[in-house]
């Protein structure tokens, strides 16, 4: 595990020349997108040595990757995980994938589709360490789309903003249903005036029930 910040650096330069082509993140600035990109996915590296139980993955899934946030980051500095991003967009998951090509980044693949149907494939179900998503949705609905891809004892991590008392006392059911508990909270300081973040870990105590993931839609339109 190492932070490389030249190539890290490479990365925004490479992404934020994809990013004139799609709109795949509001920051357009090469500080902005440093900081509010490759920072914030990489503040994970030092919650390994504040939530315990967690390490390094062998197997990372994204979901909801989008612009490939956290997931290129974390491709970079954990260059012996494997690193899959996930997202429902084909355009999102065609340039992510030019910037893995760009970068060369022998670690990553990307899937097109929706979690709630992955999360029943049996290449995907229960193969994951450590599964993360950053500003996706709220915690009930993020858990019936991360907990399938987790084997027994790995952990979600959540990006999310600083207020999240209410959010985190709605997913108890949630929690309870698929089987993970509540893991501990990482905060962290952004600079250049993005304040102060957290990311939220869940960790998976037993295999999911058949029932989980519900069908596309229901997870987001009736949370557990």
């Amino acid at each position: 595990m190492s932070v490389d910040e030249q190539k890290l650096r490479q990365l925004v330069s490479v992404f934020l020349s994809e990013n004139k082509k799609l709109n795949l993140s509001a920051f357009r600035s090469e500080e902005h997108c440093f900081v509010g990109n490759v920072l914030d996915s990489i503040a994970l590296l030092e919650a390994f040595k504040h939530i315990q139980g967690l390490h390094v993955p062998a197997t990372l899934i994204d979901i909801g990757t989008g612009g490939g946030f956290p997931l290129l980051p974390l491709a970079i500095c954990l260059p012996e995980s494997t690193c899959i991003g996930i997202d429902s967009v084909q355009k999102k998951v065609d340039a992510v994938e030019r910037i893995v090509v760009s970068m060369q980044l022998k670690n990553v693949a990307l899937i097109c589709g929706r979690t709630e149907e992955l999360g029943h494939q049996k290449e995907f179900r229960e193969t994951a360490d450590l599964v993360t998503a950053r500003a996706v949705a709220p915690i009930p609905v993020l858990l019936e789309y991360a907990v399938p891809f987790l084997k027994v004892g790995g952990f979600c991590a959540f990006w999310k903003s600083s207020k999240v008392a209410d959010e985190l006392q709605s997913s108890v059911t949630a929690q309870k249903l698929l089987g993970v508990s509540f893991a501990g909270t990482y905060e962290y300081e952004l600079e250049s005036g993005f304040g102060k973040r957290l990311i939220l870990f869940f960790q998976k105590n037993k295999a999911t029930k058949q029932d989980y993931p519900r069908q596309t839609g229901v997870p987001k339109a009736k949370p557990l």
